[in-house]
């Protein structure tokens, strides 16, 4: 009998196994793990595929996909050259203060695998404005800054403050002891959706904030650099040749700086220096290598143009009036966003394109945007923001001439005009009529030349009437 019941059980384990072989997936021990990226709107396989040193036909091929037509928006794709790491990958840009250690920190990565993956030889290579690639895993703890270790601070204080036991603080970062926390470095934890927004502050005590908004840096392109600090008295910078003027907003804690980069400017690496001190004495200084990326222009030919405004006597008259006008009101005017200057906003030719004048060399490029004249009743020029009138008159290159101050070193300009209706010292208003359209100067026929001028650097003005600075 005890055999029979035996043989049995043998029989129903032999079965119960069969049936887990055949029937259950199982995942082979060799199957490799990818990081996957997610395809956004604007995405190309090809872009994507140059990211991360790969192929489209790898692309593809990993991912068992016929063709780059069966990928939509929000086809989550595995990368071929991230095996071994299971995750998603997310990219942002390098910004002031960002180093491998808290970087590593916020995307739950070792700093090792964070190099490896974006191929740095040397944590000196994070250069503001690079772009910089993380792998998260949905399993990993969202993790944020929370708070700032102060000189006098103890791990027991700073963990009861926050929540959070001793042990977690010092794993979430990464510090085997009190000695690894230093006076004013940020401070990461896991916070509550309800938790509220710490303020961190990375150069100095008093310095809550100091980031740029627009990034990369990018030839033509307008920036934004943004200091926040309750007690901050003064601050002046520079990045590269460019100094940077600091404006305090109506009485708040905020400070920025607006920041133009010149469209032939060289492409590479600058360095960005900030200092600044508070109404107690106490002051900062930092200094890191910024990237200044290139711009997308097109080639444009100029035919008829009147000799004379060719000459370098010219050129150089322009140049020193537009360099000289550095008079700046130190509040904000033009609201968030600039408005057209015309009514009808047919463009012709826009900024930045590459230049030559009658068969010559492609040493110019086009400083603004140029509006056509669609019909004759669409000749009234108006001003974008409010402002005051710094300049009125005549010039050899922009003819009637006419600039406009809207406070912290921003300027519009308006070119060609037939008539000029408004003078020096003026305020103006957005909208208010301030000339005619016209053919004055370096011009071939009738249009208005449009400039946004940031400290005497030509910046993009399409940017000004879609985008909120700041």
């Amino acid at each position: 009998m005890r055999k029979n019941v035996f043989c049995c059980l043998t029989v129903l384990l032999v079965s119960i196994l069969v049936f887990v072989n055949v029937f259950l997936p199982v995942k082979a021990e060799d199957e490799e793990v990818y990081a996957e990226y997610t395809i956004e709107e604007g995405d190309f396989l090809s872009i994507v595929a140059m990211m991360f040193n790969t192929t489209v036909d790898d692309i593809l091929a990993i991912n068992n996909i016929p063709d780059v037509n069966a990928i939509s928006i929000g086809t989550r794709v595995k990368i071929p050259t991230l095996a071994g790491v299971e995750g998603s990958i997310a990219t942002r840009y390098i910004n002031i203060g960002d180093t491998l250690d808290t970087l590593s920190i916020l995307s739950g990565m070792e700093p090792a695998k964070l190099g490896e993956i974006n191929t740095l030889v040397s944590p000196t290579e994070l250069y503001i404005g690079s772009l910089l690639t993380t792998i998260s895993n949905d399993r990993a703890k969202s993790i944020t800054a929370v708070s700032n270790f102060e000189n006098g601070d103890s791990i027991l204080v700073k963990s009861a403050e926050l929540g959070m036991s001793p042990a977690a603080l010092q794993k979430i970062n990464r510090a085997e002891g009190v000695w690894d926390f230093a006076d004013s470095q940020v401070i990461f934890g896991k916070t509550s959706a309800d938790s509220g927004v710490f303020e961190t502050h990375s150069v100095a005590p008093f310095v809550n904030v100091i980031e740029i908004k627009q990034l990369p840096l990018t030839q033509g392109a307008t920036h934004v650099i943004h200091v926040n600090g309750d007690t901050i008295e003064n601050l002046s910078g520079s990045v590269g040749r460019y100094p940077l003027r600091f404006f305090r907003d109506t009485d708040s804690a905020d400070w920025y700086a607006m920041l133009g980069i010149d469209a032939m400017e060289t492409v590479g690496l600058e360095q960005i220096n900030i200092s600044g001190s508070n109404k107690y004495g106490d002051s900062f200084e930092m200094n890191q290598p910024i990237i200044i990326a290139a711009g997308i222009f097109s080639n444009e030919i100029v035919e008829g143009v009147d000799a004379s405004t060719l000459e370098d006597e010219t050129n150089a008259v322009d140049a020193a009036t537009v360099k000289s006008l550095t008079q700046t009101s130190p509040v904000r005017s033009w609201g968030t966003m600039m408005s057209y200057p015309v009514d009808e906003p047919y463009i012709v030719s826009g900024f930045g394109s590459r230049r030559t004048y009658n068969n010559g060399t492609f040493h110019n490029y086009h400083s603004g945007i140029d509006f056509g004249v669609m019909t004759a009743s669409n000749i009234n020029i108006y001003a974008a923001a409010d402002g005051t009138v710094l300049f009125a008159g005549e010039l050899p290159i922009h003819g009637n001439y006419t600039v406009i101050d809207h406070g912290w070193g921003v300027y519009t300009s308006y070119s060609h005009q037939a008539q000029l209706l408004v003078s020096t010292g003026q305020e103006v208003k957005r909208g208010d009529t301030i000339g005619l359209i016209g053919s004055t100067g370096r011009s071939v026929g009738p249009h208005l030349h449009w400039e946004v001028i940031i400290n005497s650097i030509y910046v993009n003005p399409a940017t000004w009437l879609n985008t909120q600075f700041p």
